[in-house]
C-alpha cells in the first residue's frame, strides 16, 4: 500500500509539473532593418460627440467617421524600440466624416502620395518630398494609427503564455499620438501561442496632451505575431477617448475601432527603390519648406505657407483666424484679412487699418495704447497698433 501510495503521489507530482515544464515559450521581438518593405492596410471607424459651445451653451454634436488607408512602406531608419523613419507610398488615403449632418472629406493630391514619416524628439512629422502639404493632407497621413512605434509594443524577450509587460512611456506616447504624456498603465499580455502565431493583448489607459487639450484614452487591443517570421502581422485596436476643450479643438467623447494588416514584401516596390527615393532628404537634413503648411483661399485670391505650430481655427469670406501652439500651450492668435485694392498709387491709412483691426472676429477693442507706421521697403506699408480689449472672453 505504501509503495502504491508513493507511486501515485509521484505520478500526480509528475502530472502537476508537466504543464510548466512544457509551457510554450515565444520570443516576442522584431528587429527593423533598413530597406525592409511592408504593405499596410488600415481601416478605422469612429463614432461619438463633439461638445461645441454655441450661444454660451455646450451643445453635443454627433460625429461619425470612416478612414481607409492602404500604403507600401520602406524602413529608412529603425532600432529595437521601433522605426524612426519610413517612406510610404499611399495607394489610398481617404478620411470621410459626418459632423452635425455635414460631410467632410479629406484625401491626398495625386502628386503628394509619397510621404516620409519620421519621429523627431516627441513628435511625428509627415511630409512629402514633392512639396508642402495642406493641413487636411497632413491630418489624413499623420492622424491614422501609426506603424512607426508598433514594434515597441512587444516585450523584446522570451516569455510564456500569461506573462505580462509594461508598455514603455515613449511607445505609449507615440502610439496614442500625444504631444506630451502625463501617465500610462498600458500593459501587454501573451494570451496564447503556437509554433505559428502568438496572440497578444494590450490593455490600459493613457493620459496626455494633444493640441493643447487633456485627453484620456482607454485601450483594448489584440495583436497577432508571426512566430516563424518574427513579425507583427495584424492588429485590432479599440479605444475610448475623453478629451477636454483645447485652444483649437472642442471637447469630445468618441470611440474608435481600427484594424490593421501588415504584410512583409520580399521584393521592394519600384516606387520605393533607392532610385525612386532620391528626392527624400537625408535623415539629418531639415526638410525646411517641406514641413510648412500650404493654405489657399477658397476663392483663389491668395495663398501662403505657415509653420505647423499654427492652426486655422476659423475662416470666413473676409478673415482667417489662426492660433499658435508651442508644445500644447496657446501662445498667440492672428487674424489675416483680404483687403480690397486701394487703387493705383494708394494704400490704406492708419485710420482705415485701425477700423479693420477693430472688426477682427472674436475681438472687442476697448482702448488703443499706441499706433504708428513700421519701417519697410519702398513697395510696402506696415502699421502696428497696440491695444487692449477682450478676445473670446479673455482680457488681452
Amino acid at each position: 500500500m505504501r509503495a502504491l501510495a508513493s507511486t501515485t503521489l509521484a505520478l500526480l507530482a509528475g502530472l502537476w509539473a508537466t504543464p510548466s515544464a512544457h509551457a510554450q515559450t515565444v520570443t516576442l521581438t522584431e528587429t527593423p532593418r533598413e530597406g525592409e518593405c511592408f504593405r499596410v492596410v488600415l481601416e478605422t471607424r469612429l463614432i461619438g460627440v463633439l461638445k461645441v459651445v454655441r450661444a454660451g451653451k455646450t451643445v453635443p454634436v454627433k460625429i461619425v467617421a470612416k478612414n481607409d488607408h492602404r500604403f507600401v512602406e520602406r524602413i529608412l531608419a529603425g532600432e529595437a524600440g521601433g522605426v524612426q523613419r519610413a517612406a510610404r507610398l499611399y495607394e489610398q488615403a481617404i478620411s470621410v466624416a459626418t459632423v452635425d449632418g455635414e460631410k467632410v472629406e479629406r484625401s491626398l493630391r495625386e502628386d503628394r502620395r509619397l510621404i516620409v514619416a519620421q519621429r523627431t524628439a516627441d513628435a511625428l512629422v509627415a511630409f512629402s518630398p514633392a512639396g508642402p502639404l495642406t493641413r487636411a493632407e497632413v491630418e489624413v497621413v499623420s492622424e491614422h494609427f501609426d506603424t512607426l512605434p508598433l514594434i515597441g509594443l512587444l516585450p523584446r524577450k522570451v516569455i510564456v503564455v500569461g506573462d505580462t509587460w509594461k508598455i514603455s512611456n515613449a511607445t505609449a506616447q507615440a502610439v496614442c499620438l500625444f504631444d506630451g504624456l502625463i501617465s500610462s498603465d498600458l500593459t501587454g499580455t501573451l494570451k496564447s501561442a503556437t509554433a505559428v502565431v502568438a496572440v497578444i493583448a494590450i490593455e490600459g489607459t493613457a493620459k496626455g496632451i494633444e493640441n493643447g487639450a487633456l485627453a484620456t484614452l482607454s485601450i483594448s487591443a489584440t495583436m497577432k505575431f508571426d512566430v516563424t517570421a518574427g513579425r507583427i502581422v495584424a492588429v485590432e485596436w479599440k479605444q475610448k477617448d475623453v478629451r477636454d476643450q483645447g485652444p483649437i479643438t472642442p471637447a469630445a467623447e468618441v470611440e474608435t475601432a481600427t484594424t490593421l494588416t501588415r504584410e512583409f514584401l520580399p521584393v521592394e516596390p519600384k516606387e520605393l527603390s533607392k532610385a525612386a527615393l532620391v528626392a527624400v532628404p537625408a535623415e539629418d537634413e531639415t526638410p525646411g519648406v517641406l514641413k510648412q503648411i500650404l493654405h489657399s483661399d477658397p476663392k483663389g485670391r491668395y495663398q501662403f505657407l505657415y509653420s505647423r505650430d499654427w492652426h486655422v481655427v476659423g475662416q470666413t469670406d473676409h478673415h482667417v483666424v489662426m492660433r499658435l501652439l508651442e508644445r500644447g500651450d496657446f501662445v498667440a492668435q492672428v487674424t489675416i484679412t483680404c483687403w480690397k485694392p486701394a487703387g493705383a498709387g494708394k494704400h490704406l491709412s492708419p485710420e482705415e487699418f485701425q477700423k479693420l483691426v477693430a472688426t477682427s472676429p472674436g475681438w472687442e477693442m476697448e482702448k488703443v495704447i499706441d499706433r504708428g507706421e513700421v519701417p519697410s521697403d519702398g513697395d510696402r506699408w506696415g502699421y502696428r497698433i497696440t491695444a487692449q480689449g477682450d478676445l473670446d472672453g479673455v482680457k488681452v
